[in-house]
């Protein structure tokens, strides 16, 4: 007898049933997930105190820049060849004894010259290059080290994630699959590093051609500090590009006195003209930008603050393979879970329409950012406009079936499965766009949102307002 078939509507049940509690295991999860390249067992490296510390070294006219975050280390570029030792020091001046990421932004000597004295120096867990070919003798050097150290390489791409830690957001945002021009500066890797509300934006020596591209993909690009492109040249930083990018602070590394100008007077001006807070190392030394998720504080080398003085703690938290969680609100379920889970993205993103529902904590979810006024004629950017909504609770959130309404209150977009995982944010841009873990888009032909007077009014599935941001928030 022939089996029958299961009917669209049971089908679709099974499915969405199965979605549910694919998620409910991922929230569960959450807490007890071994990423790759990750231990519970003694570090090598000194547990920070749970803020991030994020480092742009003073190396003359050259680019370097390290994070700490747990007892994770990221490297970004090494200055010229002769500032090598230089960073090392600083290395091993903060505790450094490992390199978990390694990112050369491009092949210019005054960016990757004094990678081999870390590469001599530490252990190295990844190296993320902007893949673009050259006949420099120094970056031939520098592949083939990697290559004889057999280091994992990869080739940076939009719109990749790096995955070091559950908390800490490593976006790639450039270069495009389609390398422009094959020109190394406008190929640079651009970073867009966030730890909880707060992000930090490394463009290299990005050039203005890439900078327009970047403002036109849905891609998140804001951030509370900028680190200023090609050491403030006039060939960076666009007035487009630093509307979409909004910093409060901005950092040039940049060598006193040298003999490019850098930087030049129409980028501090422009900087100036939109309220940001310059910071430069030719004048300020060493600089640090620490940050608890929420805010951020500037610290400089000059200012006799003790920058390289990192608060830490004796070991990492050993999660134990055997964990019982109780999932709330939704009553009676708990679940024993043994052995290894595989890792997940720290925010996920499942394109399937569920019924309302809500698992997690609703009050710890909160609209952390809007920009109504789309740089530019608001027709012809309709990505410009944006409200990004985050997770500032402990625990993951499931906001399926959520809504978003401007002023006049009636829902304009419903939220398809996102699980918002803590100290992680999620951009509804008004246009059209590639869906990812960070961005999702309204799909609209015309702006949204008034450039003034307007309100974004988050709701869950049962129409409790959750939080509402803009200047008519009148119910």
């Amino acid at each position: 007898m022939k089996p029958r078939s299961a009917s669209p509507a049971r089908s679709r049940a099974a499915s969405i049933t199965c979605v549910i509690l694919f998620l409910i295991v991922i929230v569960v999860a959450a807490g007890c997930t071994d990423l790759p390249g990750t231990t519970t067992g003694p570090s090598s490296q000194p547990v920070r105190d749970g803020k991030l510390a994020a480092y742009f070294f003073d190396v003359g006219q050259g680019d370097s820049q390290l994070i700490l975050f747990g007892n994770k280390t990221i490297l970004i570029d090494a200055g010229e060849t002769e500032m090598g030792d230089r960073v090392v020091a600083d290395l091993e001046r903060l505790g450094v004894t490992r390199i978990d990421l390694l990112v050369a932004t491009h092949p210019h000597s005054d960016h990757i010259g004094g990678m081999q004295n870390v590469l001599d120096t530490f252990p190295v867990g990844l190296v993320l290059d902007s893949g673009v070919p050259s006949s420099s003798s120094i970056y031939e050097k520098f592949l083939m080290e990697i290559d004889r150290k057999e280091i994992p390489y990869m080739v940076a791409k939009q719109g990749q994630t790096i995955d070091l830690d559950p908390a800490l957001r490593i976006l790639v945002l450039s270069p495009p699959e389609e390398r422009l021009n094959g020109d190394p500066n406008q190929n640079s890797v651009v970073l867009r590093v966030s730890y909880g509300t707060v992000s930090i934006l490394y463009t290299g020596d990005l050039g203005g051609e890439t900078e327009a591209a970047l403002t036109k993909t849905g891609y998140p690009a804001d951030a509370q500090v900028l680190n200023v492109g090609h050491h403030g040249s006039t060939y960076s930083t666009s007035a487009a590009f630093l509307s979409r990018v909004h910093p409060g602070v901005a950092i040039i590394s940049v060598a006193e006195d040298n003999p490019y100008g850098h930087p030049h007077d129409q980028i501090l001006d422009r900087l100036s003209g939109s309220g940001v807070i310059v910071y430069r190392t030719d004048r300020d030394g060493t600089i640090l930008v620490r940050s608890d998720g929420t805010t951020y504080t500037v610290t400089t080398e000059k200012g006799g603050s003790g920058i390289w003085d990192v608060a830490t703690t004796a070991v990492p938290v050993f999660i134990p393979p055997t964990t019982t969680v109780t999932v709330a609100p939704l009553q009676n379920i708990s679940l024993n879970l043994t052995g290894i889970i595989p890792a997940f993205p720290s925010n996920i993103t499942i394109p399937e329409t569920l019924p309302p529902m809500q698992i997690g904590n609703a009050s710890s979810v909160y609209i952390s950012a809007i920009q109504f006024d789309a740089p530019g004629d608001d027709r012809e950017n309709l990505n410009g406009e944006w409200v990004r909504i985050a997770n500032r609770g402990d625990g993951p959130v499931l906001i399926a079936g959520w809504t978003l309404s401007d002023s006049t209150g009636s829902p304009v977009f419903t939220f398809p499965a996102v699980l918002l995982m803590p100290s992680t944010s999620v951009t509804v841009f008004s246009g059209s766009g590639t869906m990812n873990d960070t961005a999702l888009f309204m799909g609209r032909s015309v702006p949204l949102f008034g450039n003034s007077g307007d309100a974004a009014i988050l709701r869950d599935g049962s129409g409790t307002v959750i939080d509402r941001e803009g200047e008519d928030v009148t119910a």
